[in-house]
């Protein structure tokens, strides 16, 4: 190789190799201090477009389970409601049994008339102001957050569609259930919208038809706890594919500190050797110099 003072190329490759290892070094310090193994679309294109993708469903399985959440607590409600509807029928069939006894007289099943209207009051209040966030779930299809279907409909998953539809479609007023299930005859008072218990003819009306009410209310409790049950088993769901693409994009993005700290202490040794070799490099134009002395 001719020695010469005007081109230094010695030098120039030396400097090359200088900027490689502070490149490498720049970027595993980059990498240990984001966590992540790719911090730019230069780093990794194809996996990092894959990765956002990943991140999408992540954080949309997150939504939807709060919002399974949030329809589960729906659901438990109207189930928690419905059993007390249940339990006012009860107390509605054990008075029937009661006034329907012979010995009793028309003041005494006044008194007991006088239960069986506050009962039936307060069947329809629990149906009309049993409410989610202030809108209404008894009353039916078109009320409240229940549409026009009569559903409760819950996007739970991270696409489009990926819903639970909840049926809610009966109004549980006392005149709805009334309209719906019938069967009390001359023992319901259409007037008043209650039972009416003020003889042992209507009371025993009422008794051949209050279990078809406590049959069907118990059956839409069941369905609401069946619902509830599968809502939870959605959320158990969605966390294990959370969980495992959570899994998925930390193999893509995040950094592994052992071989970044090993790549970095690599870069670091070659970055001062590249250097010393640089200065050596640029040293050697002084023999040009001694020559000419």
């Amino acid at each position: 190789m001719a020695l010469t003072a005007t081109t230094n190329s010695i030098s120039l490759q030396m400097q090359q190799n200088v900027s490689r290892s502070t490149a490498g070094v720049n970027k595993n310090t980059a990498n240990l201090s984001s966590g992540l193994a790719i911090n730019s679309a230069k780093d990794d294109p194809s996996n990092l477009q894959i990765s956002e993708r990943y991140t999408s469903q992540i954080n949309c399985l997150e939504r939807g389970n709060r919002n399974t959440d949030e329809g589960q607590a729906v659901v438990q409600l109207a189930e928690q409601s419905l059993g007390e509807g249940v339990e006012l029928l009860q107390r509605i069939r054990n008075l029937a049994i009661q006034s329907a006894n012979g010995v009793y007289s028309s003041a005494d099943r006044q008194a007991i008339q006088q239960e069986a209207m506050q009962i039936s009051a307060e069947i329809t209040r629990i149906a009309c102001k049993t409410t989610y966030g202030g809108a209404q779930i008894l009353r039916g299809a078109g009320h409240g957050i229940i549409n026009a279907e009569g559903m409760l409909s819950l996007q739970v998953g991270a696409d489009a569609f990926n819903t639970i539809d909840v049926q809610l479609d009966t109004s549980f007023c006392l005149s709805s259930l009334q309209d719906k299930i019938g069967g009390l005859g001359i023992g319901f008072d259409e007037t008043k919208q209650c039972f009416d218990l003020t003889s042992q003819s209507k009371a025993q009306a009422v008794l051949s038809g209050i279990d078809a009410y406590i049959t069907y209310v118990d059956g839409r409790r069941g369905a609401a706890g069946a619902a509830s049950n599968r809502l939870a088993s959605t959320i158990r769901n969605q966390s294990n594919i959370h969980e495992n693409d959570s899994a998925a994009r930390s193999r893509m993005r995040d950094a592994d500190f052992a071989k970044e700290t090993a790549e970095l202490a690599s870069a670091q040794i070659s970055q001062n050797v590249s250097a010393q070799m640089l200065l050596q490099a640029n040293s050697q134009p002084d023999f040009v110099l001694a020559l000419l002395r």
